[in-house]
């Protein structure tokens, strides 16, 4: 038990790291109004170092699902929750390729990749190298029902108006998920709020961060050099706009407004539900959850499969009007 909780703190630190290097942009490939997609038998897979591809590499779908399964939930959960995050891993990839597909973006020496292992704008990845050093001996422990699980992800889609979907994921909610809207300013029907009330149980579902007024003022001037800064720091971050589970909407800071993902991104804060204070000497971040809160909580999924749901009823609860087809 000792060990899970160990792997369950490791990974929420790796998985919350993904989000803050996204930009204002929409990070997950080029919105494609293409109504055709493919089922390859391999994805052709970018690999990355700094940001920058150094090799093309083919992949079968399940060994690129059993290296997105390391890297991306805890695997510890019940199978159930792994299948889930397996189908929500290989519908993203699927939506990702037939985006590169209309307008190419990895390339190397005239190759080009249906998919990266860069999570600013793919999903994380684990080549088995990679898996193996960040899990030591856990690794084996838990390789076959991560196998198991990333078969069952790989034979399976997520659907909406018959195109594979954004089928984003984050670790824990607020106590119900968020819109993209609130992050990467688009909406998609499929990523609406639901209620998660089970993710409050999280251990560490409420957390503070503090800031100094230097480095708050840094990074505000980092994202626009013409905000304005009042000398009374209590006026800093003075109007929020807050949807009903605490996830930020907009934010004033003096002459400038930020959207919620903005400012969660600019300071790295644990999720993009927020209240920020000043204290008296520094800034005070309380968050609720752990991650953007769009698309299916992986706890509250953990949650709902202890309880007897199926992998597919709790991506058709996670994912709203979607259809779950083979493939």
């Amino acid at each position: 038990m000792k060990n899970v909780v160990l792997i369950l703190i490791m990974f929420c630190s790796l998985l919350l790291l993904t989000p803050f290097l996204w930009n204002r942009a929409f990070p997950h490939g080029a919105i494609s109004a293409a109504t055709e997609y493919s089922v390859p038998e391999n994805f052709r897979l970018a690999l990355t170092e700094n940001g920058e591809i150094i090799e093309i590499v083919e992949i079968s779908r399940v060994d690129y699902l059993i290296g997105c399964l390391y890297a991306q939930i805890p695997p510890g959960y019940s199978l159930e929750t792994l299948n889930a995050q397996a189908v929500a891993a290989h519908t993203y990839a699927l939506r990702i390729a037939l985006n590169n597909k209309n307008s190419p973006q990895y390339t190397l020496n005239g190759k080009s990749a249906d998919i990266s292992d860069n999570s600013v704008t793919c999903q994380p990845f684990f080549t088995q190298e990679k898996a193996r050093e960040y899990y030591g001996e856990e690794y084996n422990l838990y390789y076959d029902k991560i196998r198991q699980a990333a078969e069952y992800g790989a034979a399976r889609v997520i659907l909406y108006g018959a195109e594979p979907i954004y089928s984003v994921y984050h670790s824990v909610s607020a106590g119900a998920t968020n819109t993209a809207r609130y992050i990467w300013d688009v909406d998609f029907p499929y990523l609406k709020s639901v209620p998660s009330d089970w993710d409050r149980e999280f251990i560490h579902f409420i957390s503070t961060n503090e800031f100094t007024t230097n480095e708050v003022r840094k990074l505000l001037l980092s994202y626009d050099p013409n905000i304005i800064m009042p000398l009374d720091y209590a006026l800093w971050f003075s109007e929020y706009a807050a949807d009903p589970s605490g996830y930020v909407m907009a934010v004033s800071a003096r002459n400038q407004t930020l959207s919620g993902g903005d400012l969660w991104r600019l300071l790295n804060l644990r999720s993009a539900a927020f209240v920020i204070e000043y204290t008296g000497s520094v800034f005070t971040a309380t968050t609720k959850g752990h991650g953007h809160g769009v698309g299916l909580s992986q706890f509250g999924a953990d949650y709902m499969a202890q309880r007897g749901y199926t992998a597919e009823e709790i991506l058709n609860y996670y994912y709203t009007d979607v259809v779950i087809v083979p493939c």
